[in-house]
């Protein structure tokens, strides 16, 4: 599997990811476009066979990192993608220098919150009604050790 660097030819398979999983929220292709303009926003993809597999954005905002977004189309699912992506992410983390990773999540997302604990993450919050004023989102926090850096 190649995790690389998005590109905007990406961006229509990204939305077709989306839109794979309904109720969550989705960027569609206008969404990973505006975030070129973020000088902060990095947006990397998966690639398995040369098909999309998953993508990640997230900021950098020394000295934390912003996780906004991650998904994987489901003919990749549980086959290491979202892994391979955070561990990209997490490279990125230490080469900017750092010390935190912070997410939110749907507190409904059994899957993702056990994938983001099982790399590290830990609760530290819930926000109420964050989605569509209606579902809660728990706030998630990942601290890189200082060897790490």
């Amino acid at each position: 599997m190649l995790v690389r660097r998005a590109r905007r030819e990406d961006y229509p398979a990204f939305a077709a990811i989306e839109a794979e999983h309904p109720g969550f929220p989705a960027w569609g292709e206008k969404g990973f476009a505006a975030e070129e303009a973020n000088r902060n926003s990095v947006t990397l993809a998966a690639e398995e066979d040369g098909r999309a597999a998953g993508f990640v954005n997230f900021w950098v905002l020394r000295p934390q990192v912003q996780l906004n977004t991650l998904a994987v189309a489901g003919a990749f699912l549980r086959r290491g993608v979202a892994s391979a992506l955070l561990g990209k992410l997490f490279e990125y983390a230490r080469k900017s220098l750092c010390r935190e990773i912070d997410l939110e999540v749907n507190e409904r997302n059994a899957a993702a919150i056990a994938l983001y604990a099982a790399h590290g993450f830990e609760v530290v919050g819930r926000r109420p009604k964050f989605y569509n004023n209606a579902e809660a989102a728990l706030l998630m926090r990942r601290t890189l050790p200082a060897e790490d850096k």
